[in-house]
């Protein structure tokens, strides 16, 4: 199969995992292998590279306004291919694409998370579409967001978004990160791919659910469905740190009980 090509640094991108051998994608091409997964990118390539967003239409990327620049130790190639891509994507209005890389390029091209439907990607687009501020989805811009995307798989995860915004919007009193107790954040991305869709109901004690070395705990006893405790967790990871994570959100409900809940690397001490 021949694709058409597009620009000059298609060929940068990886091939199609399926492929015999290398060909040079369009750019629709392009983002359909990344959102599906189906890629091997190049992971010996060292240098500073910039996805430079600002400028870009505020009204259509409300919660992404800032330039993101990386020095990276392994992946310099797949990062400027991502960049290059991401202005094709802003000249052609593909709204949806550019929150996709965006989110891509931040988490350092790395090649397990560029599946639209992996958990890293939909807490990227999660938090594309949430305002910080008031803790609310805005399922106008879920909307345009799966109608600007140029793959059907990242339509797809964007249309799924919908169905979450229910349980997915913040509603508690506050949050703040801290440097003490911190636990690794690939160990808690573990602990929350068990907790999300997890509904076994978790009554009295103990207050806590721990996974490899992170725990998530709560402050008192409360009678809920174990996956009420997503949605706080996943704040966490999206707003502290960059490799680890402490955290604690206040006045978390708990199917109708205000507690307390912490992300960490200790079952105790979220008061």
């Amino acid at each position: 199969m021949m694709f058409k090509k597009l620009f000059s640094f298609a060929s940068a991108i990886a091939v199609l995992a399926t492929g015999a051998h290398c060909q040079q994608l369009s750019y629709e091409d392009s983002i359909t292998a990344l959102a599906y997964g189906n890629v091997a990118t190049n992971s010996s390539s060292v240098g500073e590279v910039w996805l430079n967003i600002t400028g870009f239409a505020a009204d259509k990327l409300p919660h992404i306004q800032n330039d993101v620049g990386i020095y990276t130790l392994d992946n310099r190639e797949t990062l400027t291919t991502i960049a290059g891509l991401a202005q094709v994507a802003a000249q052609q209005g593909q709204w949806g694409d550019i929150v996709f890389l965006y989110s891509a390029f931040a988490m350092n091209g790395h090649s397990e998370y560029f599946n639209a439907s992996s958990l890293e990607m939909q807490q990227a687009l999660l938090y594309a579409v949430t305002d910080q501020t008031r803790g609310e989805v805005d399922s106008t811009l879920i909307k345009l967001y799966a109608s600007t995307s140029s793959s059907e798989y990242l339509t797809e995860a964007f249309e799924n978004l919908k169905s979450d915004t229910s349980s997915q919007s913040k509603r508690w009193v506050k949050e703040a990160c801290s440097s003490a107790h911190k636990a690794t954040k690939s160990a808690c991305r573990t602990l929350l791919e068990n907790v999300k869709g997890n509904v076994t109901w978790k009554s009295g004690g103990p207050r806590s659910i721990c996974k490899s070395g992170c725990c998530i705990s709560w402050s008192a006893n409360a009678t809920f469905q174990v996956q009420n405790l997503t949605n706080a967790a996943n704040y966490c990871l999206n707003a502290c740190g960059t490799s680890s994570v402490s955290c604690e959100v206040w006045g978390v409900k708990l199917q109708g009980t205000l507690v307390d809940q912490c992300l960490s690397n200790r079952a105790t001490g979220c008061t």
